[in-house]
């Protein structure tokens, strides 16, 4: 029997509010110039909002982004999110600081798109779980439980805030899941007590249950009452960047696969699509997927590795994990050619440039 964990974090947690902005800047240079360089970060704490970075985009003696232009995306980052009457803080009372580096982009850098400008290493990983989109079924349930609670909670908005969190710990017996844990942490007005709580929440999560165990996920719709933890530490009534400070670029783990696989290296929000922690990840992921489907196997694993100056990876390793566990390498020669890992490549043939990418912070993760 195997162990599975992971948790979802919602659109409103301080660490995510912070992603959703910075991924809504990196949509709106990259859409006016798709060789935009961007590297931003945010910090989010109270009614204060710290922007930083440097955007390169546009020519001529303008950047293609103002930075009234950037206030905005954070106020409207907090709006989207749910923040707003009595889930503080106000989208229009927000002091939002900004030390930007905004620049049109030179001809020197717009030459150089495509090599890398860092190194880095990115993981890519498929399991074979159709029923889960071939992600871990943890990390899957998860992000799928936490959508549903997102969507209803917006119905809701006297009642339940935009901060909370999911966590599924689930035991694999042949593919036929049963629950140790499931826990539920959701911010809440005063005055909603716990019994109303459980009256409100606990359908929408059973009915998630439902139609993950309709999906083929099995057993998944059997939570004891007792397994079901919502609110454990009593109330959660300020949350948010009220009752925590948050930053961009923290939920790694929870935007690449889940704690069972290891992530490689840095960040995907705040930066375009260029930068190869970004367009590295994306192309690991559909070769692992690609692999899975050609070669079976109960896993696979892409590893790609990056130097300042490459424009593709001189690192290139994938292995076929079997259903012991054990991984077998699969040779090089079985990878695709050199050509089809360059940044060019890789950034076309994905549409990395069109992609509304806060979209997917906000619908819980990106692969």
């Amino acid at each position: 029997m195997k162990s599975h964990i992971a948790e979802f974090v919602s659109p409103g947690h301080p660490d995510r509010l912070a992603d959703a902005i910075v991924e809504s800047i990196v949509d709106l240079a990259v859409g006016r110039d798709g060789d935009a360089l961007v590297g931003m970060e945010c910090a989010v704490h109270t009614d204060h909002v710290f922007i930083d970075g440097r955007i390169a985009a546009g020519a001529g003696d303008t950047c293609a982004v103002r930075h009234d232009e950037i206030e905005e995306i954070a106020r409207k980052g907090y709006r989207e999110a749910g923040y707003g009457g009595i889930w503080i803080h106000a989208p229009e009372k927000l002091k939002v600081i900004q030390n930007v580096c905004l620049e049109p982009l030179s001809d020197e850098e717009r030459a150089i798109r495509n090599l890398s400008d860092d190194q880095n290493v990115v993981t890519g990983y498929a399991c074979n779980h159709p029923e889960t989109d071939y992600l871990p079924p943890a990390h899957f349930v998860a992000n799928y439980i936490g959508r549903k609670v997102d969507a209803w909670r917006r119905t809701v908005p006297d009642k339940f805030g935009p901060d909370f969190k999911v966590l599924v710990h689930l035991d694999d017996k042949d593919r036929r899941y049963q629950w140790r844990r499931l826990t539920l942490s959701i911010q809440h007005r005063a005055g909603v007590f716990p019994a109303e709580q459980h009256e409100l929440v606990l359908p929408v999560v059973r009915g998630a249950l439902a139609e993950l165990e309709a999906r083929g996920i099995a057993g998944i719709s059997d939570l004891p009452l007792e397994d079901f933890v919502l609110n454990g530490m009593g109330d959660f009534i300020v949350g948010g960047p009220e009752g925590d400070n948050g930053l961009s670029g923290k939920k790694l783990v929870v935007d690449f696969y889940g704690p069972e696989v290891p992530i490689g290296g840095g960040a995907i929000c705040g930066k375009d699509p260029h930068k190869v922690d970004v367009a590295g990840a994306f192309r690991a992921r559909e070769l692992a997927l690609r692999l899975l489907k050609e070669r079976g196997g109960n896993a696979v694993t892409v590893r790609l590795g990056w130097t300042p100056g490459d424009a593709a990876p001189a690192f290139r390793e994938a292995e076929s994990i079997d259903s012991l566990g054990l991984a077998h390498p699969i040779p090089r020669a079985a990878l695709p050619p050199e050509d089809w890992f360059s940044l060019d490549s890789i950034v076309a043939d994905l549409r990395l440039t069109s992609l509304v990418r806060h979209n997917r912070v906000l619908s819980g993760y990106f692969f």
